[in-house]
């Protein structure tokens, strides 16, 4: 019963912030800001840690033992002695209750309770018993280590002097076969982007290192990422394309592309594969700005879009979104990424704006949203990672 009193009061300090002055409370005097990653910054007061924003307002209380910073859009949080991960909103990924927590690739994490180790994921998974779990090796090894054999990163957990020996590159598939969401867009530890025009307290700057790397975009040249270009129907063709390709486990985004055009090949497959249809666009000017709609209807038509469950209720989208209505075209296609999590709006008042455009930052948030369950939005009440296991 205490855990949970701790982790719900901690939930309503979060709360408390955010509603508190509208958006957050600013860092209490005396608090020492750290340097910013993925924009939000560690602060400290009294030996407690928390984060705060670029304005140094407090968005994730300052309650915590120790933090690290932020990266890949996830945080350790060291809370009463207990590691666990959060997200950047404050939410527990893995709960604050292991004396020992290291990072392994695609979300996982070395876990120690007392005398016993596992491995845990930030995204839970069936459990084959109608329930979910976050532990991907259980809680019943005497030793787990994670060493370097013949330039391969080699997991070897240990049970009554018994070695199991996993090699880490191996881990994509077995969550695959685990069931695990987004296992085929897994996380690299440690694969940044530098690009110039993206600084550590940029908005974007957590979007643009998730979208880099698990693969969906790159630069624009000259170590630029160029956040501010407009999203163009071509592009969206190939992020959707790249998508659908790897979550249906196909070699369209293994191949190169065939055709006049850098991206006919993607306009290919997303015809072949019933993303867009013949006189989707009619004028073939591919390389025009997308619209906010067209985009919307591209990634709701995704495989990928369609089996994602939904976070918030799509009766309350219908009724929310002020500038969308059953008439306005592609209107059950945004409706449906907003009930996914995928779409949180341009404002507080959700507004989705169907005939703006898109830019490459604003798109890096899209995508990492539709590849990354766990980055997924709550637009009202609280996230609940177990919705998303299907």
């Amino acid at each position: 019963m205490r855990k949970k009193r701790m982790y719900r009061v901690a939930g309503l300090l979060l709360a408390l912030c955010l509603l508190l002055g509208g958006q957050a409370l600013a860092a209490p005097a005396g608090a020492v800001v750290w340097g910013y990653s993925e924009g939000l910054a560690q602060c400290e007061l009294n030996g407690k840690w928390g984060f705060v924003d670029t304005q140094k307002k407090v968005v994730i209380p300052l309650q915590y033992d120790s933090v690290v910073s932020f990266s890949l859009g996830v945080a350790a949080v060291n809370l009463d002695g207990k590691l666990g991960v959060i997200r950047q909103d404050g939410t527990y990924l893995i709960q604050p209750e292991y004396g020992t927590l290291l990072p392994l690739d695609c979300g996982l994490y070395v876990v120690q309770k007392g005398s016993r180790w596992g491995v845990a994921s930030i995204l839970p998974f069936s459990d084959g018993q109608g329930g979910t779990t976050n532990l991907l090796y259980d809680l019943v090894y005497d030793s787990a280590t994670i060493t370097e054999q013949g330039g391969t990163r080699v997991l070897t957990l240990t049970k009554d002097g018994v070695a199991t020996k996993i090699p880490v590159f191996e881990l994509p598939k077995i969550l695959e076969e685990k069931g695990v969401p987004s296992a085929r867009f897994s996380l690299t530890r440690g694969k940044l982007p530098t690009f110039r025009d993206v600084s550590p307290k940029d908005w974007f700057a957590v979007w643009v290192d998730i979208a880099y790397n698990v693969g969906l975009t790159s630069g624009v040249g000259g170590n630029r990422y160029g956040p501010s270009q407009t999203l163009t129907v071509a592009e969206v063709l190939k992020l959707a394309a790249t998508m659908e390709s790897r979550y249906k486990n196909d070699s369209f985004h293994t191949s190169s592309s065939t055709g006049p055009y850098w991206y006919s090949g993607a306009v290919n497959y997303c015809l072949a594969s019933g993303i867009i249809h013949s006189g989707t666009f009619d004028s073939g000017d591919y390389t025009r700005p997308a619209t906010r709609r067209e985009i919307a209807q591209i990634f709701a038509a995704t495989s990928l879009a369609k089996e994602m469950s939904d976070l918030n209720s799509l009766t309350r989208v219908k009724a929310s979104i002020p500038d969308v209505t059953s008439h306005t075209p592609g209107a059950s296609s945004i409706y449906s990424l907003y009930a996914k999590g995928v779409l949180g709006g341009m404002d507080s008042k959700l507004t989705f704006k169907p005939n703006g455009t898109v830019t490459r930052a604003e798109a890096a948030a899209i995508v990492s949203r539709m590849v990354r369950a766990e980055q997924r939005l709550t637009l009202w009440g609280d996230y609940d990672a177990s919705v998303l296991v299907g």
